[in-house]
């Protein structure tokens, strides 16, 4: 007859627990990408060479120091860099937060006040009587956190803070990118403006010479009203790169976080022309280790799994070890009567909470946390793709523009050769004036071609470098494996 109890206790908890609420059916559908499985393609696998990682300050390959400071002003200065920081500060705030619920919470209260007891509402004493009314609380709650929810809040929390961290290291990444890229465009302009300037003393050269034959009857005034005509444009479109220069300047002292004035003394960029394609040996395995935004992701994979911690764990009982001790006095004796054994109370226990039914609100929960896990690892996986066609697609610029910049420049010296040749003929009187013009468009064309081709050129380098990573350490890396399965 013993038995019987316990056989009805363990029947009523086995009914209790088999109505509680439950994830069952809810599941995570996505799975990380590994790195090593995609598919580099040719251009990566070509461009392969025992090369080095860029280095933190990737920008300083090409030897130009004012390039250098605008950069750490920056880095130093733009608000970017700020709002990331206070992001990293958020996170951080959150991670105490989530941490708080690991320790035990105390708190303790006092009241003291004198008060008059209503004589018609209460007996004597105290009734009509003006007493001391006062207490002091103290007490004590502490979740055992079983199932380790707590443990997984302040690990997802401190998952975020590295990702937080990832993120501004990827916004400095760009913001360097975006001043070197921008560099390269001033460097450009003033590229261009000397081919105008150039082209300018070619056709004014061209007008003395003219002059001097048509004061010798050999040039008629429509030759002479010819050649006067491209001056203006010309010194129009000289004009125009002024205009590009003011404004790369403007863009430079912006980003720096100054204002636009700053930039009106920036100096001509010296950069130099060399721009290697070799590229890291480890390349597919360990891309994703020296690029901010994968690793960021890869963070939010980590906090993500963390969630479904939280939330599964939201339906096992919760258990918190409680206990309270106050004194307190009412209606007798003076101030000092609730520091007194009779006004002591206290008590201490378990409190034990179980879902059994809540309408769906934890299966929501729970669905909410699974269905952001898959959110995150497909981000990750979309991250390590568009990583691996980033590098791809800047190695097949690169190569292509090393081509384009071999042709450019046979094409600049023959264009250049045959504008000598037609100038000569001309200045002795072997050739006409149009030949002199057209060898002069052709070389206009070519000198441009070759002065875009190699600002393309730097500039692919300087988005390479940004695809690799731009010299990011590894030590932020989650640890393999740690939660790479889904939950």
């Amino acid at each position: 007859m013993a038995k019987r109890p316990s056989l009805l206790i363990t029947l009523v908890c086995s009914l209790l627990l088999s109505g509680c609420a439950n994830h069952n059916g809810i599941v995570a559908r996505s799975t990380m990408l590994d790195p090593k499985s995609v598919a580099p393609g040719d251009a990566i696998q070509t461009a392969l060479t025992d090369a080095n990682w860029p280095q933190d300050r990737w920008w300083s390959h090409w030897s130009d120091q004012q390039l250098d400071e605008l950069v750490t002003l920056a880095v130093a200065g733009n608000p970017q860099m700020g709002l990331a920081q206070a992001r990293i500060d958020r996170a951080w705030a959150a991670a105490r937060i989530a941490g708080a619920a690991r320790a035990p919470v105390i708190s303790a209260d006092t009241a003291f006040a004198r008060r008059r007891f209503s004589a018609y509402a209460n007996p004597n004493p105290p009734g009509g009587a003006t007493v001391w009314n006062n207490a002091a609380d103290l007490s004590l709650l502490y979740e055992l956190d079983l199932w380790g929810k707590n443990r997984a809040t302040l690990e997802g929390a401190l998952d975020t803070v590295q990702a937080a961290a990832a993120d501004a290291r990827e916004a400095q990444l760009l913001l360097e990118e975006s001043v070197v890229r921008a560099y390269v465009t001033l460097a450009l302009q003033y590229d261009l403006r000397d081919i105008e300037v150039q082209t300018l003393q070619q056709e004014q050269h061209i007008v003395d010479i003219l002059e001097r034959r048509g004061k010798a009857g050999l040039a008629s005034r429509l030759e002479i009203s010819e050649a006067h005509t491209p001056i203006a444009a010309t010194r129009a479109r000289i004009d125009q790169h002024d205009q590009q220069i003011a404004l790369a300047r403007s863009q430079l002292a912006i980003l720096t976080g100054q204002g636009p004035g700053a930039g009106e003394h920036l100096a001509r960029p010296n950069l130099r022309p060399d721009v290697p394609i070799a590229l890291p040996a480890t390349l597919p395995a360990e891309l994703v280790g020296h690029r901010p935004d994968v690793v960021a992701q890869r963070w939010r994979v980590e906090a993500s799994a963390k969630a479904i911690e939280v939330a599964r764990s939201d339906f096992y009982p919760n258990i918190d070890l409680i206990a309270t001790a106050s004194l307190a006095s009412a209606a007798f004796g003076g101030f000092f009567t609730f520091v007194n054994n009779n006004a002591a109370d206290h008590s201490f226990g378990v409190a034990i909470s179980l879902p059994i039914f809540d309408g769906g609100l934890r299966k929501g929960r729970y669905g909410t946390a699974v269905a952001q896990y898959d959110e995150a690892v497909d981000s990750y996986n979309q991250a390590v793709l568009g990583a691996f066609q980033g590098v791809s697609d800047q190695v097949v610029s690169l190569r292509s523009l090393e081509i384009q910049q071999r042709d450019v420049n046979l094409s600049l010296q023959s264009a250049t050769e045959a504008f000598d040749y037609a100038e000569q003929g001309y200045r002795t009187g072997m050739s006409d004036y149009l030949n002199v013009l057209a060898t002069q468009t052709e070389l206009l064309r070519a000198q441009q071609s070759a002065a875009l081709v190699r600002a393309a050129r730097l500039d692919a380098w300087a988005q390479l470098m940004t695809a690799l990573g731009g010299g990011m350490e590894t030590a932020a890396n989650p640890p393999q494996g740690a939660s790479s399965r889904a939950p």
